[in-house]
């Protein structure tokens, strides 16, 4: 079996189940419902391609015959599986799509499995994981529970695949990419409050309000560390050979040395040509419990991500801006149509998020893959010395540590830095490491030599 190592140093095994997916996926042209059913049908891609290898041209007479036969009942039984109804003009559409199916397994470079796995990683430079692979989003099954989109056979990534299932209910962040520096802001700022909590970040990699999105969960890590700090994983309509703007090409290279994934659904070589990126949007809506659009215009594809979002039952949230200004029509048009929820504040996260978490680890045969490091804050941590200096104050002055007196303690030397959402969410971060811990609203310090030390 080939394994591909990434730069976390993760393995990421590639069985025949994997590569037969990622060969069918090689077959199509962007996400096919008609593969989806077949499959469904069949109830292996292994045996799935077999079959179409085995009906194509070239092929005895009286295999390609009963390859066909048993491809049709399995594509009646995994359309109807699925809930859908077949016709006619359906069945000759599924005909024409498996001639293309056959012509193009017949353009790979290779039959040799070993060969193949090289081929599709790029030499091992890319991962693949497929629906069993334990670091596959389950979330991504709702593409063919609520739309008539199927779901991606499998996924390519760079980074750290672990990034996928880090957090139960990923925030995407979308918005334009001609954005104003109003929308950037939201955008970093939400993505960074976000992933301080513990919470994956999802966008797509572009210019402009993805870009802050990404730079806001990164700097979130190097503020309070990796094992603390969310994630955040770039969504491509190409292949991953062919990502871009090359100008984010440093903010690629950034995502991956922290821990986080560019992922895309297609074979390395696809091009991102326009209509993908469409496509690609459902994938971002299907990855996010809750989707902020930070800012966009009357037409632009951060509307079709919500479109999506909506359509798959997801939170939407849009940033309200400047009616006078066009960046803002899209999102004020959301809000005012109901379709989305009107953020009110760049720091209370609590509206979208769900309650402040470390980046979970997977955990196969019994152990975990990633282990929590000993000491996750930095000692130049300026913020845990000015909470715990507060915690002591308070418990001095008051006998007793509470939110409400962290913010009285606070508010005679950082009013305006220290509001309480923010005492709130460090609070959480401090508990999580271990710091501290709180019963029936009292808090307290643990470890005190330790922090004592380090104060």
């Amino acid at each position: 079996m080939n394994e591909n190592t990434n730069t976390n140093g993760n393995t990421t095994a590639i069985d025949d189940e994997t590569l037969a997916r990622a060969v069918l996926t090689y077959c199509l042209d962007s996400a096919d419902a008609m593969m989806y059913a077949l499959i469904k049908g069949i109830g292996s891609a292994t045996h799935t391609l077999q079959l179409l290898a085995d009906s194509g041209p070239g092929n005895h007479e009286n295999v390609a015959t009963a390859a066909c036969k048993t491809l049709d009942a399995a594509f009646i039984n995994g359309i109807t599986r699925w809930g859908r109804s077949i016709n006619s003009r359906g069945m000759a559409s599924f005909h024409g799509a498996m001639v293309s199916w056959q012509h193009r397994l017949t353009t790979l470079p290779s039959t040799d499995p070993d060969e193949l796995k090289d081929w599709f990683t790029v030499g091992g430079t890319q991962w693949i994981v497929a629906p069993h692979h334990p670091c596959w989003p389950s979330q991504l099954a709702d593409l063919t529970m609520y739309t008539d989109w199927a779901a991606p056979l499998c996924l390519w990534g760079q980074g750290n695949p672990q990034a996928l299932v880090s957090c139960p209910e990923p925030i995407g962040v979308v918005g334009s990419r001609g954005v104003s520096e109003y929308g950037r802001q939201s955008a970093h700022e939400l993505a960074k409050q976000a992933a301080r909590a513990g919470h994956l970040i999802v966008s797509g990699g572009a210019l402009g309000t993805d870009a802050a999105a990404h730079w806001g969960a990164i700097q979130a890590m190097d503020e309070i560390g990796a094992p603390l700090a969310g994630r955040t994983v770039a969504v491509f309509a190409g292949g991953l050979n062919h990502i871009g703007p090359k100008s984010n090409e440093r903010l690629f290279e950034t995502i991956i040395s922290h821990s986080g994934a560019l992922i895309s659904e297609l074979c390395p070589g696809t091009a991102p040509e326009a209509r993908r990126f469409l496509i690609r949007n459902r994938l971002i809506a299907a990855l996010s419990s809750s989707l902020i659009v930070a800012q966009a215009r009357a037409r632009s594809g951060a509307l079709n991500t919500a479109g999506w979002a909506n359509e798959l039952n997801r939170r939407v949230f849009a940033v309200p801006g400047d009616v006078t200004m066009p960046h803002n029509t899209g999102c004020n048009r959301l809000i005012q149509e109901g379709r989305a929820n009107i953020i009110c504040s760049l720091t209370d996260i609590d509206e979208f998020c769900h309650a402040s978490h470390r980046p979970q680890p997977i955990v196969i045969d019994g152990e975990q893959t990633e282990k929590p490091a000993d000491d996750v804050l930095p000692e130049s941590d300026d913020t845990t010395r000015i909470i715990l200096k507060a915690i002591r104050k308070c418990d001095a002055k008051y006998g007793h540590v509470s939110t409400d007196g962290l913010l009285a303690i606070l508010a005679e030397t950082n009013p305006e830095e220290y509001p309480i959402s923010r005492i709130v969410l460090e609070l959480g971060v401090l508990e999580l490491n271990g710091l501290i811990s709180t019963q029936h609203g009292n808090i307290t310090i643990v470890n005190a030599n330790t922090t004592q030390q380090r104060n």
